[in-house]
């Protein structure tokens, strides 16, 4: 039942932060996406949502997880689109957009998962003070 509710969070997750950047996009290329378009891109950010579940594996290096992570993520990416759009060279030119993209949510993810761990810490520290 834990794995069931970690799986089903990075799921969410992955849908929700993939449907914002891509429906972000359809927008500001002053585009509609057809509904296979929007079943292809839910898919898409539903397994790169889940791909993030490489961070939970704690046998592997930090780094090693990292790349893993990317080139998942950045393989993943070029499959959807050129499935979603059916032209791998809209894949390749929008690699830099991916990277920027991809740098700018791990750097948010990772800033909210230190806060979190200072705040527990804290939170530890002033109950064994308690006692």
């Amino acid at each position: 039942m834990k794995h069931f509710k970690a799986v089903l969070v990075y799921l969410l997750v992955g849908i929700g932060v993939g449907s914002f950047i891509s429906l972000l996009s359809f927008t500001l290329n002053h585009d509609t996406p057809s509904m296979t378009q929007f079943i292809l891109l839910m898919m898409m950010s539903a397994i790169m949502g889940l791909l993030s579940f490489i961070f939970e594996y704690d046998k592997i290096t930090f780094i090693t997880q990292l790349v893993s992570h990317f080139l998942l993520e950045m393989l993943t990416y070029c499959i959807f689109i050129w499935l979603t759009f059916g032209n791998v060279i809209i894949a390749i030119v929008n690699l830099p957009t991916f990277l920027i993209t991809y740098v700018i949510i791990f750097v948010y993810f990772r800033k909210q998962g230190r806060d979190n761990a200072r705040r527990i810490n804290q939170v530890l520290t002033e109950r064994n003070c308690k006692k």
